[in-house]
């Protein structure tokens, strides 16, 4: 395997057909995002059963919108210092305030349109008003984000529509649902109870609140991606890089899943050929250790959405052979833990030519991605919806192969299924890290392989 860094590509109407799936896997996409801001409930069912159908063996990530406001008045131009009254309706609010979640907004806080190009302050608060100040002015469109860095959204977080666009991903056995403008743990927490234990929840970084409970967040789920557009609108633009850095290494230190996401190579909507500053911003996501990095607009509505993934996947190539990644893992089960890292030091030592990870829940394939090894990791699961989930991981190549409970003829089955799809060869090292076929197993076996 010669790319480690896994590529999401965002389904779209440039891409979304069995031919259009089919040639973006060739391209190198792991995992299909379903952006549920653009799709109806429905609509979602039919994109998870496109993909099924066109590319069996990729994973999903339903992408659920949470609480985003959109402007949904008439076009204008603000100007500087002008004081300007909009109804709850117009700032996309009418929706969100008594149903979805309760207004916070405190006269002196920020009220950003226009996705954080027209900055204004609050003066007053209204029963479903809000008149403010505008401090940077320009031209307001109709569905531009509005943003409220400075207020935190208390209430249910999740919409009528979100939570029926989970209930159709847990029908349909989707690996990985992510959430919008999480804040805390328990926003987390209440995705995971809609979405059951199957599922893994990424929790998409867009507010600062939610950097004061990232541990939190992280503990309480599977991963985080750094959406970088609306975290870029709530949060300094010059403090993007560190946060971004911070939450890769976190999740790193935790076991966890990292995925960049926005922008990554946002001019290939209508070029050919990436910009400079997009290949050095896809390197540096990939030195800072993310498991994932991410394609939206690129894939979705572009020109070439196929043309963008292999440009991905060239610029990962490169930056991953560039960069030798410490070892961050730190807090996890101690027995797996132990196992894991003793498997990925050994493979350092011997220089060896794959870590053979025989898992059942995919915990010791994660903590095994986390210790970021040279050598990949060839992760054997009985469980196809397991091995769907091990997508994302960095480094990480997924097998389906039926196994029997005892070690001893696990392991020498795995091998030669392994062997057989072409993934070992004459005189390579193997370090073999297993599991008991159960659930609840860890990882507790180690054994060193040479093929003869």
């Amino acid at each position: 395997m010669n790319r480690r860094t896994k590529i999401v590509a965002t389904l779209g109407p440039a891409s979304a057909s069995d031919e259009g799936v089919r040639r973006l896997v060739e391209a190198g996409a792991s995992v299909f995002r379903l952006n549920c801001s653009h799709l109806t409930t429905e609509g979602l069912r039919s994109s998870i059963q496109l993909v099924r159908r066109a590319a069996p063996d990729a994973g999903i990530l339903v992408d659920v919108q949470g609480p985003k406001m959109r402007y949904v008045g008439v076009d204008q131009e603000l100007a500087d210092g002008a004081e300007v009254e909009f109804s709850f309706r117009e700032l996309g609010l009418e929706d969100l305030v008594g149903s979805t979640t309760e207004l916070s907004v405190q006269p002196g806080q920020r009220l950003l349109l226009h996705d954080g190009r027209i900055t204004s302050h609050v003066l007053a608060v209204g029963a479903d008003t809000l008149r403010v100040r505008i401090v940077d002015g320009g031209s307001l469109k109709r569905g531009k984000g509005v943003n409220l860095p400075d207020t935190k959204i208390s209430g249910d977080l999740l919409s009528v529509k979100d939570r029926a666009d989970i209930a159709v991903a847990r029908e349909e056995s989707v690996e990985v649902v992510a959430v919008s403008f999480v804040q805390s743990a328990n926003d987390v927490t209440q995705v995971r109870a809609l979405l059951g234990p199957r599922g893994l929840v990424i929790a998409k970084i867009e507010r600062p609140q939610a950097l004061d409970d990232l541990d939190g967040i992280l503990e309480a789920g599977d991963g985080v991606m750094a959406a970088r557009g609306d975290l870029g609108v709530e949060i300094p633009y010059e403090d993007v890089p560190p946060v971004q850095r911070r939450l890769a290494r976190r999740a790193i230190q935790l076991g966890k899943i990292a995925i960049c996401a926005t922008e990554m190579l946002e001019s290939m909507i209508s070029s050919s050929r990436p910009t400079r500053a997009e290949v050095a911003d896809v390197s540096a996501a990939v030195r800072d250790g993310f498991d994932a990095v991410m394609l939206s607009g690129e894939t979705a509505v572009g020109d070439d959405p196929v043309g963008a993934v292999r440009a991905m996947a060239r610029i990962c190539r490169g930056a991953e052979a560039d960069v030798s990644l410490p070892n961050l893992f730190a807090d996890a089960n101690p027995a797996t833990a132990a196992v894991t890292a003793a498997a990925s030091a050994l493979a350092k030592r011997i220089d060896a030519d794959a870590i053979l990870a025989l898992t059942y829940t995919g915990y010791s394939a994660r903590l095994l991605a986390a210790c970021r090894p040279s050598a990949p990791i060839l992760a054997v699961t009985p469980d196809v919806g397991t091995a769907r989930t091990l997508l994302l991981l960095r480094g990480v190549v997924p097998l389906v192969v039926e196994r029997p409970g005892r070690i001893e003829d696990a392991i020498p089955l795995a091998l030669e299924a392994v062997r057989r799809r072409g993934y070992l060869s004459s005189g390579d090292h193997v370090v073999v890290c297993a599991s008991r076929m159960s659930p609840r197993s860890d990882a507790d076996t180690l054994w060193l392989h040479a093929e003869p």
